[in-house]
């Protein structure tokens, strides 16, 4: 044991001899003892143990002896090298070379390298010297990569300077600078980029002038100029946005779904790319208004063809489903028949009390379920018209005075419909006995026969069925007068009054609109102007009580009646709003 120790001893005086100078080498002298003496007390008990101990020894000294064999003995290798048992020439000539090459890292190593020698080292001047430039350096190294953006590099390598030097002094004062100017320049940034995403060009502008006073080149050049650049980059794609505007603008849901085509070509990673997505959202609102409205229109195809240019990414992507169902229940509950109501309630259950367009959902299906009373009632009140009979008639008109607030506007069309057509049935049942009588009293010819079937047809009040029959027939047996004398010659605008007049006896649409035609010729200067221009205004009256007649047996024939007005005539303007309304009503559906 004693002779291990002897060894171990040896080996770490010749360790000493040709490294000494290493305070690495000083270190793990006595931290090599401290081990020895403690295993003393475990090896006494533990004999098997010498031999490992005795092996331990002679590696180490054996690794000591081509450690040294291995040492570099000319300048220029620095390569391989046990600094620990460097000399402090071999270190000094090193740290010098990596000196040279001017980079934070090589004078860092350099740094390093001769650091830990001792201060009473004969070299220690020279040492010292070089630690103090190095160290500079290190320091001008650091500001550069501060200004080139490298804030945390810079840092983080002024930090690594010793203690010891000068330098070190201006360390933490100088990373506070940096610390400070970099916030500094980052709050900027900040607040321009914030101005750029809300497409605030001037403001993001004006703040990004203010990077230019930044005391950091990072800030004040590079950074002023790449933001200046998405600036103009993003200006151009704004161009793009103000293209999507100008069709929204104009309305109508394809212009939208144009719009929406024309942001969706803005890339994610784009500046505006905010904006475009809250445009890209009001698009999407505004096709569900328009979806919406014509659902609210009973116009469940135009609902759904809008409902489905809805992006799927939007705010509004959920309620466009709900629409969707809602359209597809709407078109069940206008095919006319229970089971179609029923399956139209059926969907719009499927519409859950979590989703956005629950509310409709449900006011759809009490508008429903009140649509099936309506059929109900009609189906009653239809079975007993087939009676046929006046009475009939009477009865079911009045199952049908019934108030039907909650029905779809449609379902009350359809009723007012059919109570407007067994009314006509009913005053036509009524009335036209008299216009028979008439007829036959007027044939006698007598002038007590006249005057019985004139009071016969004046009994025919205004807006009934017949009046506009009952009053032609009263003109054609007690025509006006146009001549005032015998021998008396007519003017031109008398002859036409009376080729109109003539006409008009027809009593059928065309016979009226060719009436009016004539009429119309007739100069304002005439004395028979105004005689014609009331006969032009009730033969006009003809025309268009002969196309309500045709409003829910053909609708096709009622417009083309009320088309024969001409845009001249007075009642025009009253012609086209009815068409307009028979064009958009759905034709009658049986039940």
């Amino acid at each position: 044991m004693v002779q291990d120790q002897t060894k171990l001893a040896t080996v770490i005086g010749i360790l000493k001899r040709f490294g000494g100078r290493s305070r690495q080498l000083n270190r793990l002298v006595p931290l090599g003892q401290k081990q020895w003496h403690a295993c003393l007390p475990w090896l006494q008990h533990w004999q098997g143990v010498a031999g490992l101990s005795l092996l331990t020894s002679v590696s180490i000294a054996g690794l000591s002896l081509w450690l040294l064999l291995r040492q570099p003995t000319t300048p220029g290798n620095c390569d391989f090298v046990l600094w620990p048992l460097a000399s402090a020439s071999f270190r000094l000539y090193c740290a010098q070379q990596a000196a040279e090459r001017h980079t934070l890292e090589d004078l860092l190593h350099a740094i390093d390298l001769i650091d830990d020698l001792p201060r009473d080292h004969p070299l220690a001047p020279e040492i010292n010297r070089r630690l103090e430039a190095w160290s500079d350096q290190v320091l001008a190294l650091a500001e550069v990569a501060f200004h080139e953006g490298q804030l945390n590099r810079a840092i983080a390598f002024a930090r690594r300077i010793p203690r010891q030097v000068q330098a070190y002094a201006k360390v933490e004062e100088r990373i506070q600078r940096w610390q400070e100017i970099w916030q500094e320049g980052e709050a900027i940034y900040r607040r321009a980029e914030a101005a750029l995403k809300n497409l605030a060009w001037r403001e993001a502008f004006q703040i990004s002038l203010q990077l230019q006073f930044v005391d950091c080149r990072y800030w004040a050049q590079e950074q002023f100029g790449a933001f200046n650049e998405r600036i103009i980059r993003a200006q151009r794609e704004d161009r793009q946005l103000d293209e999507a505007r100008a069709l929204m603008a104009q309305g109508g849901a394809d212009r939208l779904a144009a719009a929406i085509e024309i942001v969706r070509r803005i890339p994610p990673t784009s500046d505006i790319y905010p904006g475009a997505r809250r445009l890209l959202n009001e698009l999407g609102e505004r096709l569900l208004a328009l979806a919406v409205a014509a659902f609210n229109r009973y116009d469940p195809q135009e609902a759904r063809r809008i409902a489905r240019l809805i992006p799927a990414d939007v705010r509004s992507a959920r309620s466009a489903e709900d629409l969707l169902k809602l359209a597809t229940a709407e078109e069940f509950a206008q095919a006319g028949m229970g089971e179609d109501i029923d399956r139209a309630i059926a969907q719009a259950r499927t519409i859950t009390a979590e989703r956005p367009l629950y509310f409709e959902a449900q006011q759809a299906i009490r508008r429903w379920q009140a649509d099936l009373k309506v059929l109900h009632t009609l189906a009653e009140a239809q079975a007993i018209a087939r009676g046929g009979t006046l009475n009939h008639l009477h009865l079911a008109l009045n199952r049908l005075n019934i108030p039907f607030v909650d029905a779809s506007p449609y379902r009350q069309e359809q009723i007012r419909d059919q109570r407007r057509l067994w009314q006509r049935q009913i005053e036509i049942a009524e009335d036209q006995p008299l216009i028979d009588q008439a007829n036959a009293l007027a044939r006698q010819g007598t002038p007590e026969a006249l005057l019985e079937a004139r009071q016969l047809l004046e009994q025919i009040r205004p807006r009934r069925a017949l009046y506009q029959t009952a009053q032609n027939r009263l003109k054609e047996l007690f025509p006006p007068l146009v001549t005032q004398a015998v021998g008396w010659q007519p003017d031109a605008d008398t002859v036409r009054l009376n080729e109109a007049q003539r006409r008009a006896r027809g009593g059928r649409d065309r016979d009226f609109a060719a009436a009016i035609a004539i009429a119309q010729e007739i100069s304002p200067n005439s004395s028979v102007y105004a005689a014609a221009h009331q006969l032009i205004v009730q033969w006009g009256n003809n025309i268009l009580e002969q196309a309500r007649y045709w409003v829910g047996r053909n609708n096709r024939q009622a417009i083309a009646t009320a088309e024969l007005i001409p845009p001249t005539h007075p009642l025009y303007p009253e012609a086209r709003e009815l068409i307009r309304v028979w064009q958009e009503a759905e034709p009658e559906k049986p039940f």
